[in-house]
């Protein structure tokens, strides 16, 4: 393993423990109590799920950014394909995501179309 490869897997390493601390402490400590206050723009319910939910999409991508980096440096060639699935997949999954107060989020036709090009990258 070169040097390079090793700061890819610590910087992997980093993105990893980040994304678990900022979704865990972040729903413990900022988001859940303040979505408990329901006041202001709190109050509506499109409000708290597009707030709860964006603040963990983004732990999920620094989880996907931390998968392409270790796959960069172990095979350079397999992490255009896990660059394409982490991508593609939690894209058409935010996408086609259901409940009674997001649906129709107005980004799904962005999401879907991001999700269905990465994904369909993989066969052509």
């Amino acid at each position: 393993m070169t040097m390079s490869d090793g700061l890819l897997c610590t910087a992997a390493i980093l993105l990893a423990i980040t994304a678990f601390a900022h979704s865990l402490l972040g729903e413990r400590r900022l988001i859940g109590p303040l979505l408990a206050r329901r006041e202001g723009v709190l109050a509506s319910d499109l409000a708290r799920v597009v707030l709860r939910f964006a603040w963990h999409l983004t732990s999920v991508t620094w989880a996907v950014l931390a998968l392409i980096l270790v796959q960069l440096a172990r095979d350079p060639a397999t992490a255009r394909f896990w660059a394409a699935v982490g991508t593609g997949w939690p894209s058409l999954a935010s996408a086609v995501r259901r409940d009674r107060y997001s649906w129709p989020h107005v980004g799904w036709p962005l999401l879907a179309g991001i999700g269905i090009a990465a994904l369909l990258s993989l066969r052509y």
